[in-house]
């Protein structure tokens, strides 16, 4: 996130709420699934906080990272003291190795149970045909955004 608001602070807030918005169902679902495994609701309440402490640690590295190899629009064009000889920063590099990350993990870990199909031809038609729309709508939200700000 901090990447986001270095780019600037529409797209720091887009991701801010877009974060927000998808943690919300995902650490209540692990805290359900740590519940059912055994762990008493404190120690599952104090794995969820160890794990957000994750978030805070990836932050601060993004912060470091941007401080101190950073990009910077004051510097001259000729420069070229950048990653291997150009004016690209480590800095720069932050948003897309993130959205890299996200693409990877959304085409290994939730495309196959996309695909996953079950005997009732009607119900995976209907299951499909949800996701897809979600996925529309999804598409359609970033669209408006991008056109808006």
């Amino acid at each position: 996130m901090s990447a986001s608001f270095y780019a600037s602070p529409t797209i720091g807030a887009t991701t801010t709420v877009a974060v927000f918005f998808h943690e919300i169902p995902h650490e209540v679902g692990d805290f359900a699934l740590l519940i059912q495994s055994g762990f008493s609701k404190r120690a599952a309440m104090g794995s969820q906080f160890v794990t957000a402490l994750g978030a805070l640690l990836g932050t601060l590295i993004g912060i470091a990272v941007q401080e101190l190899g950073g990009s910077d629009s004051d510097v001259p064009i000729g420069r070229t003291e950048g990653i291997w000889g150009t004016s690209l920063t480590w800095g720069d590099m932050l948003l897309p190795f993130t959205a890299g990350t996200f693409l990877y993990v959304g085409t290994v870990a939730v495309i196959p149970d996309l695909l996953e199909t079950g005997s009732n031809k009607a119900e995976e038609l209907k299951k499909t045909l949800v996701q897809f729309m979600a996925v529309a709508v999804g598409a359609s939200i970033m669209l408006y955004i991008s056109w808006h700000d």
